[in-house]
């Protein structure tokens, strides 16, 4: 897996540092057994900070921009076209610098009015506040002090409203328009403050004489971090460790809720999902530095510049003109969202780490991941030297960042740096968002960022894997998609699955990104692709049932009931059998119906009777099958991230 675009400076610099070193001093590189002294090698050889001209670069905020877009904002809210207004001000308060306070103020103001009209009541109150603490200014203060008092009445809160209505009295008395039109203003606030007591009282006596129903049970919720207690990881010599099952697993249950050890954005979806959780954003709260990442919220905003934002903020421009990888940013990241003291005080416990305390560790602590596979004894001298160069970039940002407050940990850290880029190659995990032009297209699972999930990560590979995955902001959920008897591997998916692509090329492809050759089922039997399988003949369970695993190819138009089993001589009736199969073709078309209509979880039920069925009488590979299991992945991701894109309306 490469680490850097072609079209970035990094790969220019790459061949530059290459061709300029000597051979000797290549072999040198090459002798070194440790992260640690390969980044003390190249580090020492030139300074890439100097050599490239690396400075912070905080180019997106201008107040010029912020006029122009603002303008633009408020001739499409006098159009009453409040998307595109609401688009327009997003973008003037991304450039807005933090310095200009009182410009921020306004535009929130301005923003929670279109807000306002798209009936967004609650976000407007936010931006309300928010314009209140950018220091709001007095004279204006009757405009948001009113419009707060239309959104609680939006919301039915009547007592709020009235709170807000009797606080646009006094604030009038500070504005500076003409007096027929506040005269007006101050009538209809004092007509608001008569009728809103009836109102409440009203209100009240009809809750008084109404009986309250008992409210309803809460659906079943799952922690934030989950596995399933029947789960539990093995280790061979050939396999490494790898997921199994102590239980048996049925179709569509939950096996894992896991949130990153380390999450990031791809740099073309930075402006449109919350750099923290993921959450696509249409209200943004932006970095006070720089333009280059948004949040959804004050909370995530906080989180970030207390840690991994306050050493990016300013240097991810340089960072994707590199064309560095989006494992590059992870590996970073991984260093960034802890201090520097936090690895000087686990320095001495990475080596010799064990899987019984490992495991118990929470998901953000690194002695979790460090011990991940990275194939170190597989890579080439040349490997190793793209890593530790791409490790100094990555380094340069710490540095230029403020991260080190002693120079005596930049090589211990840089060390880490080599490392990260070498276990996120065979770890990380795609970050996933289904998207779709218009509500009923069948869409697309879009790459939108990618994770590192540190139980995930110990799932082997399959070409027919037992689960799939979906995403909820960056956090994964893993789902079976098929029945799983207890003490079989549970396997997820690398790459492309046996039903799209032929054996050879799937091996190729794993071997050459993952170091293995694949001796799943569906390899080691080459199962035919979904378009080359036999449709004219099933492929029946032999009823000799666990003492027989035969399997019959029967004829789709035999005319035999009693089918004889060559190995274990027992005769099998297939009558039921095919009998059952009629069933699943109307469950299939039930499934299907209630897919397009929008009810994923009855389509689910559904999926997973047919697949019940299915699995009782015949053996994969077979067409019904796998379009049952492409069944359950299509209603599964409708659980997780999902975007339709809207043309702009009023």
């Amino acid at each position: 897996m490469e680490i850097y675009k072609k079209d970035g400076f990094f790969q220019k610099y790459c061949e530059t540092m290459l061709s300029g070193i000597s051979q000797n001093e290549f072999n040198d590189f090459a002798q070194l057994e440790s992260d640690e002294k390969r980044f003390e090698f190249i580090n020492a050889l030139k300074s890439i900070v100097t050599e490239l001209k690396l400075a912070r670069e905080f180019n997106g905020k201008s107040l010029e921009r912020s006029f122009e877009y603002k303008k633009l904002g408020n001739l499409a809210f006098q159009k009453e076209n409040w998307n595109e207004a609401l688009a327009c001000y997003n973008l003037c308060y991304l450039s807005t610098p933090d310095t200009n306070a009182a410009e921020k103020a306004i535009i929130l103001a301005n923003r929670s009015a279109a807000l306002y009209h798209m009936e967004k009541y609650d976000q407007a109150l936010k931006d309300i506040q928010r314009a209140i603490d950018y220091k709001y200014p007095k004279d204006l203060m009757y405009k948001i002090t009113e419009r707060k008092a239309r959104c609680y009445l939006g919301k039915k809160d009547h007592v709020k409203a009235l709170e807000c209505f009797k606080d646009t009295l006094p604030a009038l008395d500070d504005c500076k328009l003409p007096l027929e039109r506040r005269q007006k203003l101050e009538r209809d606030a004092q007509i608001m403050i008569k009728l809103l007591p009836k109102n409440i009282e009203a209100e009240a006596k009809l809750a008084k004489s109404t009986k309250r129903s008992p409210a309803a049970p809460k659906n079943a919720s799952y922690p934030e971090h989950y596995v399933d207690k029947g789960l539990y990881f093995d280790y061979s010599q050939d396999e490494g460790r790898f997921a199994k099952t102590n239980t048996d697993l049925k179709p569509n249950e939950i096996l894992i809720l896991e949130k990153p050890h380390v999450s990031v954005l791809l740099e073309e979806y930075s402006l449109s999902h919350c750099s923290s959780c993921f959450k696509r954003v249409s209200i943004p709260i932006c970095c006070p530095k720089c333009s280059d990442v948004i949040f959804c919220s004050e909370t995530c905003e906080k989180e970030a510049n207390s840690s991994y934002h306050q050493y990016e903020c300013g240097f991810l421009p340089i960072f994707w003109k590199s064309g560095a990888s989006i494992t590059c940013h992870m590996a970073l990241r991984m260093i960034t969202q802890k201090s520097e003291k936090y690895f000087m005080n686990i320095r001495q416990e990475l080596d010799g780490l064990k899987s019984e305390l490992t495991d118990k560790l929470a998901n953000d602590d690194y002695r979790k991941v460090y011990q991940l596979v990275t194939h170190e004894d597989k890579r080439t001298p040349e490997d190793f030297f793209q890593r530790t160069l791409m490790a100094t970039l990555l380094n340069a940002c710490l540095t230029l960042g403020g991260y080190y407050k002693s120079k005596d940990s930049e090589s211990f850290i840089g060390g880490l740096l080599v490392h990260n880029l070498q276990l996120l190659q065979y770890n990380a995990h795609e970050i996933s968002e289904l998207q779709r032009e218009t509500e009923r297209d069948i869409g697309k699972s879009t790459f939108i960022g990618g994770g590192l999930y540190p139980t995930l990560a110990l799932f082997n590979h399959s070409c027919e894997p037992g689960v799939t995955r979906f995403y909820r902001g960056n956090s994964v959920c893993v789902r079976t998609v098929k029945n799983i008897p207890s003490g079989s591997m549970v396997a997820e998916n690398y790459g492309p699955l046996f039903t799209q692509v032929s054996r050879e090329e799937r091996r190729s492809t794993l071997l050459n990104q993952y170091k293995f050759s694949c001796n799943c089922l569906a390899c080691s039997e080459n199962w035919p692709k979904f378009a080359d399988m036999n449709q004219t003949v099933l492929r029946f369970k032999c009823d000799g049932g666990k003492i027989c695993s035969n399997v019959l190819e029967i004829p789709v138009e035999i005319n035999e009931f009693m089918v004889l089993c060559t190995e274990c001589g027992e005769h099998t009736n297939i009558m039921k059998g095919l009998k059952s199969l009629q069933d699943t073709d109307m469950l299939f078309k039930s499934a299907t119906k209630l897919h397009d209509a929008d009810a994923y979880d009855h389509a689910l039920r559904k999926y997973v009777e047919m697949m019940n069925t299915l699995d009782e009488v015949l053996v994969p590979p077979y067409r019904d099958y796998h379009l049952c299991q492409q069944g359950l992945r299509a209603c599964m991701l409708e659980f997780g991230n999902r975007y339709v894109k809207m043309v702009n309306k009023k």
